[in-house]
């Protein structure tokens, strides 16, 4: 099975006054993401864009995944990537031959999902309607004549797509069209980025599955959610990473750790990556020490 990670970089520099962040710990969290994936389950790609593709490179991690395209770069002139920051993976999942997997980077998956793949979309687990995240459908203005489909039931659940299966070509193109037409229909005036893009990306999937007539499932139930011994996912401890330096240190290290315990080979190419090299030799300093 072919996943695929994105990395559409304009978000990050709306962000950043025009340059790119990528930090330590967001480089390691991908690297595993990919390797692990590579083990279990199949082959890898990066989807990005010109900008990205260059910081890639010069962080020199792209050894890491099987393939480093770059597709997203038409992207920055039809969506806001302020209010659309993941709209890159939804335009990357359309460059994808189905069946496929769409992988965030910061979520790790440490076994195959094969057995898991049961229905035409999979996503990794559904999600409560907090309506601080997922508004009311009144709270939508719409633009151009837009409605929503009829055929839409908003009493289903969302669905978060860190890791999304699709299996139908035809679905994959209803589902991405229908989000595409949201973004360049909706009024962002009075909404919340995250509300535009969860509901564009992970109510819309749902929706559009029951729609269309395709049978969903999920990797997880919400209770399993923070059980770390199938999946990963540090979407919201990067906070925490981002303000105390020692969580970030300690995180590398044990990520550097990991690394370097299951993929040896790979493990060696952090001697080559500028931002990852001195958690490598500490590494390899402290299993020294042990040893003696």
């Amino acid at each position: 099975m072919e996943a695929f990670h994105s990395f559409w970089s304009a978000p990050n520099r709306c962000r950043n006054q025009g340059e790119i962040l990528f930090p330590d710990y967001e480089q390691l969290t991908a690297i595993l993401s990919a390797l692990e994936w590579r083990r279990h389950s199949g082959k890898i790609r990066m989807i990005t864009d010109r900008a990205g593709a260059a910081c890639f490179r010069e962080k020199n991690i792209t050894v890491f995944w099987n393939e480093t395209e770059e597709a997203l770069d038409s992207l920055d002139e039809v969506v806001d990537p302020f209010a659309f920051w993941a709209a890159g993976k939804l335009a990357a999942l359309k460059t994808m031959t189905t069946p496929c997997v769409m992988l965030d980077t910061d979520l790790i998956l440490w076994e195959s999902v094969e057995q898991k793949l049961t229905a035409d979309v999979v996503a990794a687990h559904a999600e409560a309607l907090n309506p601080r995240t997922y508004p009311e459908r009144s709270a939508f203005r719409m633009k151009n004549g837009y409605r929503f489909p009829e055929n839409w039931d908003f009493r289903i659940r969302p669905a978060n797509t860190a890791f999304l299966y699709i299996k139908n070509a035809g679905f994959r193109d209803a589902y991405v069209d229908a989000v595409f037409q949201f973004l360049e229909n909706v009024e962002t005036d009075g909404l919340t980025p995250v509300q535009t893009m969860c509901f564009a990306e992970q109510r819309i999937l749902p929706m559009c599955a029951a729609a269309e007539g395709q049978t969903m499932a999920f990797l997880m139930e919400m209770e399993e959610v923070f059980r770390q011994d199938y999946t990963t996912h540090t979407w919201g401890f990067k906070n925490v990473l981002r303000q105390s330096s020692r969580a970030r240190d300690g995180f590398c290290i044990r990520c550097v750790t990991r690394i370097t315990r299951d993929f040896p080979e790979e493990a060696e190419m952090l001697m080559n990556c500028p931002d990852l090299r001195n958690y490598y030799l500490r590494v390899q300093d402290a299993a020294a020490a042990g040893a003696r």
